[in-house]
């Protein structure tokens, strides 16, 4: 008889201290849960400053463009690190309190005048946000930060820090051009000069260009339409000879031309000259391009030097007054050889 007993009292006794657990970690929930911050005002301004410089992040007809200061030059930003940043400060959420004052312990949450970003989030010219990002928790993912004027200091589940020190030219879009679907080159030339060598170059350049055309071809008929071919639209290049007219096209092999058009339809700096930069010394012109798509022409230059033991490569284009980087692989493109298109 004592067995049921037992059971029931020890069932009981489980039951109560599962009900002090839960009546704890409720209590624990409440002090440190999760505060969200949620800003709802359009963000249309970012102005990032440290104590040796500042950028500015400004909207203008729906795209962000980026400034080393108030009156700088603007540049076009990449859309996404702007977008992480704006997520960063409108979707803020507090994790913890780490202390309720500062005071004189700035400098051990990174937030000493030497040490914290301050970000300040505007909308139509009114701040809607200041945030002074500290040191990086030890978690590596998580940030000491300060709000709008409140002394204390919280942890937000953000790297804050990571996300926010940059520079202009960390934020500024490497995109020179590009392409859209409906923007199709359909003449393009170009002019290839000799490798660079220990006497300046040697050789012979080589110039050439193509034009694309409609062609009728043959394709196989639906099923159920009846027996035979159809005939459809395909864009086949043509070689120009260089001062010749239409009558004197030459054959080359349309779809290696066409792969290689393709791979032209965007073109991204590997990294930016400053503004007023020539082409460095000891680089030579390696190639000339011109193209046309959708009724704009395009012009690129490639200069070819070394830096240390490797291949560099500086490239100008119409659509932008600066002076880029080119990677090797992107330098390739445009050193290509009327060779690379026979058949």
């Amino acid at each position: 008889m004592k067995n049921p007993y037992m059971r029931k009292i020890i069932l009981l006794s489980c039951i109560a201290v599962l009900l002090c657990v839960y009546i704890v970690q409720l209590a624990l929930s409440r002090k440190t849960g999760i505060k969200s911050l949620p800003l709802e005002a359009e963000i249309d301004s970012l102005v990032i400053q440290t104590a040796s410089s500042e950028v500015c992040l400004s909207l203008k007809d729906g795209t962000w463009f980026v400034s080393r200061g108030e009156g700088q030059t603007e540049y076009e930003a990449a859309q996404g690190i702007v977008d992480n940043l704006v997520s960063d400060v409108r979707d803020l959420k507090l994790l913890a309190t780490a202390t309720r004052s500062v005071g004189s312990d700035s400098a051990r949450y990174g937030l000493d005048d030497a040490g914290k970003i301050v970000v300040t989030a505007s909308s139509a010219s009114k701040p809607v946000r200041t945030l002074h990002v500290g040191k990086a928790t030890s978690t590596g993912s998580q940030n000491y930060v300060q709000l709008d004027g409140d002394n204390a200091v919280y942890i937000v589940g953000t790297a804050l820090r990571r996300d926010f020190d940059k520079k202009c030219d960390d934020i500024r879009s490497k995109s020179v051009y590009s392409l859209g679907d409906d923007e199709k080159i359909d003449r393009i030339s170009c002019i290839v000069y000799p490798d660079a060598g220990p006497d300046g170059g040697a050789g012979e350049s080589e110039s050439f260009a193509f034009v694309r055309e409609e062609a009728a071809a043959e394709a196989p008929a639906d099923p159920g339409e009846g027996d035979g071919n159809v005939s459809v639209s395909k864009a086949v290049w043509k070689q120009l000879t260089s001062g010749m007219a239409d009558d004197g096209r030459k054959e080359a092999d349309s779809d290696k031309v066409a792969g290689w058009v393709s791979s032209l339809s965007l073109l991204s700096a590997s990294e930016w000259l400053p503004d007023n930069a020539s082409v460095p010394e000891g680089y030579v012109l390696a190639s000339e391009m011109s193209f046309t798509a959708a009724g704009k022409d395009y012009q690129m230059k490639l200069y070819k030097g070394r830096e240390g033991e490797e291949d560099s490569y500086v490239m100008s284009c119409s659509t932008t007054p600066y002076l880029f980087k080119a990677a090797s692989y992107v330098a390739t493109r445009y050193t290509k050889r009327l060779s690379d298109f026979v058949k």
